[in-house]
């Protein structure tokens, strides 16, 4: 029974700790930018600098909901063909940034007839 309840604690303790770590840094202390998307075979590599505007804590990760659309001459007449959710790790002190590029695989065999637009943004972002 000892063991059943320290056990429990353990765990417990640890999703306290997996939460507090996502709630450290909010989004809108992250900024992302120069992002671009550049095809690699059926997928595209997404490039970009991210920013910890946070003033104490080093940013691990951030989670992105990312969607790409087929457009037809603006942004007014598209079609959603792909949306994913795509982790990225980075270490970044506070107050500095750093380049990345992640690899996106769109899960989706639908052809881009037009112009394909991206949309991104920061569900989460992750701190140790």
């Amino acid at each position: 029974m000892i063991s059943l309840t320290i056990g429990l604690m353990v765990w417990q303790y640890q999703e306290y700790e997996e939460s507090k770590s996502k709630t450290r840094i909010l989004p809108s202390e992250v900024v992302l930018r120069k992002i671009s998307f550049d095809p690699i075979g059926n997928n595209y590599q997404m490039t970009g600098r991210i920013y910890n505007n946070s003033e104490k804590y080093n940013l691990s990760g951030v989670q992105l909901k990312i969607i790409a659309k087929d457009c037809v001459n603006n942004e007014d007449n598209c079609v959603i063909f792909s949306e994913t959710n795509e982790y990225i790790y980075i270490s970044i002190p506070p107050g500095q940034a750093r380049d990345f590029k992640k690899e996106i695989y769109l899960y989706s065999n639908q052809n881009v007839e037009n112009k394909v637009v991206w949309d991104y943004s920061i569900e989460y972002a992750e701190s140790k």
